[in-house]
């Protein structure tokens, strides 16, 4: 039986952490627009993409699933649950009228793909975006990654001969990174010129890019592995704000607010999302509340901490989960 009511989630989400995107240099990080000044420039913030929550959620409640099932998972099942993405070869060639008709018979047999969704199936969980309530700039922030000759301890572990191809592989990097950065560089400038249509410009460069890809990889030799020692740039969410989105269910039932719960019981225990984890980014904590559309509070979960979700439920909430359906009570 489809239920009719929507359950609606809202998210405060607390950066312990810087938060990041990118792995290397300061493009990629996210910026949403939101609004306009009186001129009508864009005004513009950092927030943390739908995809990026929603992906994590799913997966969590999905290693959660494949987890408890007494024998190891197929690769099908890992892509059905964790990416909705149907692998059987049989699935595109079904006509559409009996995908359609099917489509009620596969909900009520797959509750976990009914929430969620596949690549052909609609998910009846929907995820905004998470903001600032005020728009945030993201910051830079840098450091250096370090080679072996900044610990003298593990350069005497080597013997001189091993200390000599140290600093010959140190200085050809050196060359090589150099000439990565001459390369960028032109290329910048090429494209412009062929913007201009300057062809003798354009020739001049191109002769250029190459004498410098071939000094590049005449220093790299036959060592295809990059620089050990490099400045790393980054763009990230500051830490110590709060970013709040929602999630919404539509014709929920109780095995989907068991579901999230679970899901979100995974994140508080390895509460980090994002790149450089590393390297000092990632961690989060934060609270959300779920209830009725009309404002009935069910459950109240805290997250984070590496440890398992707080929840907090309420006697509304508590008599839902216990009225769940037999179906969905035993998926």
């Amino acid at each position: 039986m489809t239920s009719s009511l929507t359950l609606v989630a809202t998210i405060d989400l607390h950066t312990v952490q810087p938060l990041t995107f990118t792995h290397h240099g300061t493009d990629g990080l996210p910026l949403l627009t939101r609004g306009i000044d009186a001129e009508g420039r864009h005004q513009r913030s950092v927030y943390i993409p739908a995809a990026q929550l929603r992906g994590r959620l799913r997966h969590e409640a999905a290693f959660a699933e494949l987890r408890g099932r007494p024998h190891k998972a197929k690769l099908e099942d890992a892509y059905l649950l964790a990416l909705g993405q149907d692998l059987r070869p049989s699935e595109d060639d079904e006509p559409e009228a009996i995908k359609l008709k099917e489509q009620i018979a596969f909900r009520q047999q797959n509750p976990f793909l009914d929430l969620f969704g596949t690549w052909k199936v609609a998910s009846r969980l929907y995820v905004s975006h998470l903001l600032p309530s005020v728009n945030v700039l993201p910051d830079n922030i840098s450091h250096i990654r370090h080679d072996l000759d900044t610990n003298q301890d593990m350069m005497g572990l080597l013997d001189d001969t091993e200390q000599d191809r140290f600093y010959e592989r140190q200085g050809k990097q050196g060359l090589a990174s150099k000439a990565e950065g001459l390369i960028k560089l032109s290329m910048r400038e090429l494209s412009a010129a062929r913007k201009l249509k300057d062809q003798e410009k354009i020739d001049a460069l191109t002769a250029k890019v190459e004498e410098l890809k071939a000094l590049k990889k005449t220093q790299k030799g036959g060592d295809t592995s990059d620089n050990s020692k490099h400045l790393l740039e980054l763009q990230v969410i500051p830490a110590g704000i709060t970013l709040s989105g929602k999630l919404t269910m539509m014709h929920a039932q109780a095995f989907d607010l068991q579901t999230l719960v679970t899901a979100f019981d995974g994140l508080s225990r390895k509460p980090f999302i994002g790149a450089q984890q590393a390297r000092g980014c990632g961690e989060i904590k934060g609270q959300v509340r779920f209830s009725t559309a009309d404002g009935e509070v069910l459950l109240v979960l805290d997250f984070g901490g590496l440890q398992a979700a707080q929840c907090a439920w309420t006697p509304q909430g508590q008599t839902f989960v216990q009225a769940a359906e037999p179906a969905h009570a035993s998926a």
